[in-house]
């Protein structure tokens, strides 16, 4: 609320909420007015004030307003003594809100994720002893009622996980971007490494228990109770519909998603991942700015013990040798050549190589021999005459006597036959034959399909005539 009466709306709507703590649901106008007023000037100013509190946040439909009918005493009585005040339950829920914030920051208390995957731990064993009590085909409603509600813990639990990680994944990366003094940085060094130590190593341990505990929860024997207890569930919720709001749980899918959350590769060892890569970037970014805070320090101490001799030094002396020292660690001092103004340094002596050996280069790849006077042949005319070998082993290559052969007559008893039809559907129909051709023969596309065999396997395509053609 950003109003300039930000603070007497929170009075007005506090007090509200501390009648309904005391069972005054609808409180009247003077009453609620005796209590906001209470030790402050009871004022005709104060009253108009209020009144107008009142009426905005009727406006805001943050209060309810009720007209008491016994109260009135004509059609002419306009008397707010008669109004009864009503908080909306919005305007609780802000409140308590409110609360928990202001409690928070004087009472901090930060959820622990170990203690929820051990109370996560209890959950399901005392759950698999009660579904295992029961019976598959008759059980009590208050039996049932304790495994779901159990069960809707856990998934709260979960949940509870999930943001409890989520919220210190965001605490630690919001050390990245601060600055610390040495002492600080020192501390929070020994915390992250006591973490990295203890938290992420006893989430493991309880994420390994977990996951047997969800398992026994899902076995096959028990999907019969489980129902069962599904449908005591919804026939009790359905006859307090209007009285009771009961939220149930689906067990095969809550279960599921159990086992998924805790299971390997699952949401808890990401997010557990996320923390420890984040841990790490922090300390990182601690021991460097460690590092960089102990070098201004040093250099700090260095200036300030110079300005320690200087003052030390006479007012009317030149301290031309304390200059002089000051300055010296910037020169060379591990220059191997001595020199000074009137004698010059040797020059530097150019490598020595006389026992150099050339080596040869050793090529371990052997010399390809030359052909004996016949051409160079590519791969792919290699690839066409192994297939016209193929063609007339086969009885599928066309010439003189056999003009034109399908393709399906062909002989063919292995799986690598199949190869050599698909290289041979590919030569003739693709680039109008042209690779094909160059071995005499050509490939038509028939309408009729076929299949051939062999004793393992079979291969069905339409069907290809075959017809020689002048070689190129």
């Amino acid at each position: 609320m950003t109003s300039e009466r930000a603070v007497p709306y929170i009075e007005i709507l506090l007090c509200l909420q501390k009648f309904r703590d005391n069972h005054e649901l609808e409180p009247l106008h003077d009453d609620l007015l005796a209590a906001q007023i209470w030790g402050k000037a009871q004022t005709t100013d104060g009253q108009t004030q209020f009144n107008q509190d009142m009426r905005q946040l009727l406006d805001w439909n943050l209060v309810t307003e009720r007209i008491e009918k016994e109260r009135l005493r004509g059609y002419k009585d306009t008397r707010r003594r008669k109004f009864r005040y009503k908080i909306a339950d919005d305007a609780v829920s802000f409140l308590v809100w409110l609360e928990s914030r202001y409690q928070d920051d004087l009472q901090p208390e930060d959820t622990d994720t170990r203690d929820l995957l051990a109370d996560m731990i209890s959950s399901l064993r005392e759950t698999s002893r009660m579904i295992n009590k029961i019976s598959s085909e008759s059980a009590e409603y208050e039996e049932v009622r304790a495994i779901f509600h159990r069960l809707a813990k856990m998934a709260a639990t979960t949940d509870g996980v999930a943001e409890s990680l989520g919220d210190f994944n965001i605490r630690l990366l919001s050390f990245v971007g601060g600055t610390y003094q040495i002492a600080k940085a020192h501390q929070l060094i020994r915390e992250l490494d006591r973490f990295l130590e203890k938290f992420l190593r006893r989430i493991h341990t309880l994420r390994v228990e977990i996951g047997p505990e969800i398992e026994k929860l899902r076995l096959q024997r028990l999907s019969s109770r489980w129902e069962l207890g599904l449908k005591i569930m919804a026939e009790e919720s359905a006859t307090t519909q209007s009285i009771m709001r009961t939220r149930i749980l689906n067990p095969e899918q809550t279960l599921s998603n159990l086992a998924e959350f805790y299971g390997r590769d699952g949401q808890l060892e990401r997010l557990a991942a996320r923390i420890n890569k984040s841990a790490m970037l922090v300390w990182q970014k601690l021991h460097a700015h460690l590092r960089e805070l102990e070098r201004r320090s040093h250099r700090l101490e260095d200036v300030r013990g110079r300005i320690l001799d200087l003052s030390g030094l006479d007012d009317r002396g030149v301290p031309h040798q304390w200059l002089r020292d000051v300055l010296q660690p910037a020169t060379m001092i591990g220059d191997m050549h001595d020199w000074t103004e009137t004698i010059k340094a040797d020059p530097p002596q150019p490598v020595w190589s006389k026992h150099r050996v050339r080596s040869e280069f050793k090529s371990w790849i052997e010399t390809r021999p030359m052909a004996d006077g016949k051409p160079m042949q590519s791969m792919d005319e290699r690839r066409l005459e192994v297939l016209s070998t193929w063609m007339h082993e086969h009885g599928i290559m066309p010439d003189d006597v056999r003009g034109r052969i399908l393709l399906s007559t062909g002989k063919y008893t292995e799986f690598a036959d199949f190869t050599h039809i698909m290289d041979v559907v590919r030569s003739g129909v693709l680039g109008d034959g042209r690779r094909l051709a160059k071995i005499g023969a050509l490939a038509d596309i028939t309408d009729s399909p076929t299949v051939v065999a062999t004793d393992e396997s079979e291969l069905s395509f339409s069907d290809i005539l075959l017809r020689k053609a002048d070689k190129p």
